[in-house]
């Protein structure tokens, strides 16, 4: 329950510094977390409970740059969908899509304990690996 109380918390302070920060400049949540809006989109905007439909890529991040692409969706001509707030996709997922629009691509930021944590993936994401992704929202279902 109280992780409930700081995700719900975090998207409250997520929409109140979207509305003050750059498009330039990362925005840090409590948790975290890193984003910047490549693109903002002009749909719906994805909020907790939503199945968001995205196309997304995702590295390593080495120290801030992009290391080895880990997965890239509009290669494998596969977007993914999921329910926001649920523990089907990595909690970075989660908090990163929040507030984005239909049309939107954003960057994201993830530290370990967002991503995968100690758990490695077999010879493609080591432990405790900080990760990039960009998530471009596809759909919103209500």
């Amino acid at each position: 329950m109280n992780k409930l109380y700081v995700f719900i918390g975090s998207v409250l302070l997520l929409l109140a510094l979207m509305s003050t920060a750059s498009a330039e400049s990362f925005i840090t949540l409590p948790s975290g977390l890193k984003f910047k809006d490549l693109k903002v989109g002009s749909g719906s905007e994805a909020q907790l409970g939503d199945i968001a439909l995205i196309h997304f890529v995702g590295w390593l991040d080495e120290k801030g740059q992009r290391g080895k692409e880990i997965y890239n969706s509009k290669m494998q001509q596969e977007p993914m969908s999921f329910v926001i707030g649920t523990d089907k996709v990595m909690q970075g997922w989660n908090e990163g899509v929040i507030g984005m629009r239909v049309g939107g691509t954003r960057l994201l930021r993830i530290p370990p304990e967002l991503g995968y944590g100690a758990k490695a993936i077999e010879d493609v994401v080591p432990a405790n690996s900080y990760l990039q992704f960009t998530i471009e929202l596809l759909k919103i279902t209500k």
